[in-house]
């Protein structure tokens, strides 16, 4: 599961990006702006990441549940159709912060109480808003991987009595009914759910905090689970078109430095590089570099000036005057008695390497006028030597058929360094001993 997450980090990235650094439209009214922001083509987006296919209402009613991921946000007043989802096999994300109403509860005893929540400390709360708790106490499941924090909105109160509690609120103010933020398990005949307190974690403007983004692919990868190819989102009770997200535009969301060095670490290497290349690119045409140094000298005064420009050049003859130093330095290593030293040992390198290459060229001298005088050709017209030989079989004749096959191997295998002085004497007397050996053996026969 460690990389389940990371092979699609340009994709939620791309969501940072639009919802980030998108400005609104000239023509786009303040009226607009909120609507985009309280939207959920992020979420959308994520979705297509996923793998997930939108549908409309339509193919959503032919569509099979056990394909089919329901995503409800905001009111849950249909829950008779999430029911007969999840008794299908479907899966099903919803979440609200609006009460069920009445007493009546999804399967599994998702119940939506609705109400505030307050957190009792001010750190707890998104951009100290007690009433935006930050949720950091987790179980293990896999809608949480990667997922350090999840910054609410105003969030209700969820009692999920069959579920497992994935996610709780930090310590409340006042009483609140349940501590449970997010609750899921897998119901029926391979149904799965997530309930959520809050459907605002999804919306455009929240998906760029804390965690929200991560939350949100993990919750419906999960959900997914390598079967379902389609997704319905159902918000406020009404079918949700899903439009080209690429084409909307919405105003720029403040993000903390934190934020976004987090979201930089996670860039592949060559997403970084691109956007290195763009923000250099960007700084380039815009002059931002000449201007910051305008501004930067207009604000020195001459005398400062003066002084900067005495020192700046002190510092380069100092700098230069050690340069020089090291550089004479070096240069009085290389004296003529260095250099005739160098040559010497040079010569006496190449001497010894003659001597290696003579030894090894006596050695073959040798065998090739053994071979010439035992049989009448030379070493190397032999195909497998010493195959030829008329020598009477015995125990000595063996012995010398082991000595000339030990020899010649050691020829063709070895290196030049090996012929020493002591082995070349050596090989010297044994051509001599397997000649008059070879001679004697012949002479006898005859």
């Amino acid at each position: 599961m460690d990389n389940f997450y990371r092979p699609l980090w340009f994709g939620w990235l791309s969501i940072m990006l639009l919802v980030t650094f998108a400005s609104p439209c000239p023509s786009q009214d303040n009226r607009d702006t909120r609507r985009w922001k309280r939207g959920f083509e992020g979420l959308e987006r994520i979705a297509e990441f996923v793998g997930l296919e939108s549908i409309d209402r339509e193919a959503f009613a032919v569509a099979s549940p056990e394909e089919t991921v329901l995503v409800v946000l905001g009111s849950v007043l249909p829950v008779s159709s999430v029911n007969l989802h999840l008794e299908k096999g479907g899966a099903v994300m919803v979440a609200s912060d609006q009460a069920t109403g009445g007493s009546t509860s999804l399967n599994c005893g998702v119940k939506f109480i609705g109400g505030t929540v307050n957190t009792r400390f001010k750190n707890d709360g998104y951009l100290s808003n007690p009433d935006c708790p930050v949720i950091r106490k987790f179980n293990e499941h896999p809608s949480l991987q990667d997922v350090r924090a999840i910054a609410s909105n105003r969030p209700g109160i969820l009692k999920a009595e069959n579920l497992t509690v994935i996610a709780r609120y930090p310590e409340l103010s006042g009483s609140a009914n349940s501590d449970s933020f997010a609750a899921a398990g897998e119901v029926g005949d391979g149904g799965r759910i997530i309930a959520i307190a809050d459907q605002s974690v999804f919306t455009n403007q929240m998906l760029v905090a804390k965690s929200n983004h991560v939350f949100a692919y993990q919750s419906l990868r999960w959900l997914k689970d390598f079967k379902r190819k389609y997704v319905h989102f159902i918000v406020d009770g009404d079918y949700k078109p899903h439009e080209n997200v690429e084409d909307v535009e919405l105003p720029p969301v403040q993000l903390s430095p934190d934020e976004i060095r987090e979201i930089l670490k996670k860039l592949p290497a060559d997403k970084l590089l691109a956007f290195g290349n763009q923000l250099a690119a960007d700084v380039e045409d815009k002059d931002l570099i000449n201007k910051f140094l305008r501004e930067q000298m207009d604000g020195i005064s001459e005398y400062d000036y003066n002084r900067g420009m005495i020192w700046a050049l002190f510092f380069g003859v100092c700098i230069s005057l050690i340069l020089a130093f090291l550089w004479q330095k070096k240069m009085l290593r290389r004296t003529a008695s260095v250099v005739a030293l160098e040559r010497h040992f040079k010569s006496k390198k190449f001497t010894k390497f003659h001597a290696i290459r003579d030894r090894q060229w006596a050695a073959n001298l040798l065998l090739d006028s053994f071979c010439r005088q035992a049989e009448g050709r030379g070493y190397r017209d032999w195909p497998s030597f010493p195959e030829g030989l008329s020598v009477r079989p015995s125990a000595n004749s063996e012995r010398i058929y082991a000595e000339m096959g030990q020899a010649s191997n050691d020829f063709k295998t070895k290196p030049a360094s090996y012929w020493t002085r002591r082995r070349l004497l050596k090989l010297e007397a044994d051509v001599s001993h397997w000649l008059a050996v070879t001679v004697m053996t012949r002479d006898g026969s005859e």
